[in-house]
């Protein structure tokens, strides 16, 4: 992925974001570089859970690959290529190390992690690895936005059962059931394949409706975040505006002052 001019305020934490930005953006523009300057002026200023996420995944990239490879791997079991149990037991051990590396990183920058931003992190993390383009763009760094997670991890036709993401204890099995592990009693029924359609197809609508929910929010986010940006903008302006004109009013006192100074002399 080709490098921006941008790429260097990536891991700049939150807090420190807009200083960080005019300077580079005022460095750009000394060196005759005024796209650039320009492109880093518009650069929003990350939440803290896109920070963090970006931070965790380009600091632990064996780890971000692991769980690529985890939800793929998922994504056969769902289909029926796998044991769907195991493919989920995966996906939850290689989803914690970057969920705790994120919550580090928020840590180490001096930010707390609330309840709230936790789910955030999760939510932004799941919904992540599962679309291959942002999963990309976290892998770079270059993810921008926080994102819902629709309900459905992997599958847009089939959702991972929520108990499946929850660590659970195991329970005692029964004599028979011990038996029926051991090969012994009846083998266990197949799922009949009018039930399969007939789930598949509530779960394909609840994950349309969710997809869409999610679709809306993001937009909402992206507006909220495009007029915050556009009054950083105009603040930043009133502000040059505001430095020209004590500068001119600093000469024109130093005017007058040489003015009366000259009439003194004389």
């Amino acid at each position: 992925m080709k490098r921006s001019p941008t790429d260097a305020l990536r891991h700049v934490p939150p807090r420190e974001f807009v200083s960080a930005r005019k300077a580079l953006a005022t460095r750009l523009e000394r060196e005759g570089k005024a796209a650039a300057a320009r492109e880093v002026s518009r650069l929003r200023r990350p939440s803290p859970v896109v920070w963090a996420l970006n931070r965790a995944a380009t600091t632990h990239p064996r780890e971000l690959a692991a769980l690529a490879e985890s939800v793929d791997r998922l994504r056969r079991a769902q289909l029926g290529r796998g044991d769907l149990r195991a493919a989920t037991a995966e996906y939850r051990a290689a989803f914690d190390p970057l969920m705790r590396a994120a919550t580090a990183a928020l840590r180490e920058a001096g930010s707390g992690v609330s309840g709230a931003i936790d789910r955030r992190i999760r939510s932004t993390l799941q919904a992540a690895v599962t679309d291959r383009g942002r999963r990309a763009d976290l892998g770079a760094g270059r993810l921008s936005d926080e994102l819902t997670d629709p309900g459905f991890a992997v599958l847009t036709a089939a959702p991972v059962p929520a108990e499946f993401l929850r660590a659970r204890p195991a329970r005692p099995r029964s004599d028979s059931a011990r038996s029926e592990a051991r090969g012994e009693g009846h083998s266990p029924a197949a799922p009949r394949p009018a039930e399969t359609r007939r789930l598949a197809r509530q779960h394909a609508r609840a994950a349309r409706r969710a997809a869409r929910q999610a679709r809306a929010l993001e937009r909402k986010a992206r507006q909220a975040e495009r007029a915050a940006t556009r009054a950083e903008q105009r603040v930043e302006a009133m502000r040059r505006t505001l430095r020209a004109l004590e500068q001119r009013s600093a000469a024109l006192r130093a005017a007058a002052d040489d003015a009366r100074n000259a009439r003194g002399a004389r």
